[in-house]
């Protein structure tokens, strides 16, 4: 072998070393994630429509469309593709389906529900959680407490009205929030 011959061989010899050193460094460990189905409920009814955001301490947020029987799944990165174990702050979204435009005015939940500061909604989700959360929303303002989950279908520190399961009634001729009705679409 020449000196030639042991240069070309050594310069062969650096894409593996490349592998070799930086391969390890990129099988980073995807973080576990649980998947999360949920309900979120006003009143005690599905709500039909909206999003739902779950913020954690530290991380990405997850979110997910609120279906017609209320129901919605968590997802950050993909479809479906749930949240790393952790406590999370919720806010809730929802409009009238019937408004030409998305403002304050036309919410169909509480203002305090569309802020994670505010909504005194919080789950924590462990892993292996497999029971649907219960997003539980009123329309009366200071109604609920916060909220904790305890990974077994269940939330912990629920307000009296939550825990007698039985919504409170809304006056007749008022929407959900207490309003007069100006027919907001079956409310």
């Amino acid at each position: 072998m020449t000196c030639s011959d042991a240069g070309a061989s050594r310069w062969l010899l650096w894409p593996v070393m490349a592998v070799v050193l930086v391969g390890p460094a990129g099988c980073i460990r995807p973080p576990l994630l649980v998947p999360v189905k949920g309900v979120v409920l006003l009143d005690g009814k599905p709500l039909s429509s909206g999003v739902v955001q779950f913020q954690p301490a530290a991380g990405q947020m997850a979110s997910g469309v609120i279906e017609g029987d209320g129901t919605f799944t968590l997802s950050r990165h993909l479809p479906n593709d749930g949240v790393p174990p952790g406590t999370y702050r919720v806010a809730v979204t929802a409009f009238d389906p019937l408004a030409e435009v998305q403002a304050v005015e036309n919410l169909i939940v509480p203002v305090k529900y569309t802020r994670f500061g505010s909504s005194g909604i919080e789950f924590t989700v462990f892993p292996g959680t497999l029971e649907p959360l219960v997003v539980s929303l009123s329309s009366e303002a200071g109604a609920d407490e916060p909220r904790t989950f305890n990974g077994e279908g269940a939330a912990t520190g629920t307000s009296a009205s939550e825990s007698s399961n039985t919504p409170p009634p809304n006056t007749p001729g008022e929407d959900a929030r207490g309003t007069p009705n100006t027919n907001l679409g079956g409310a």
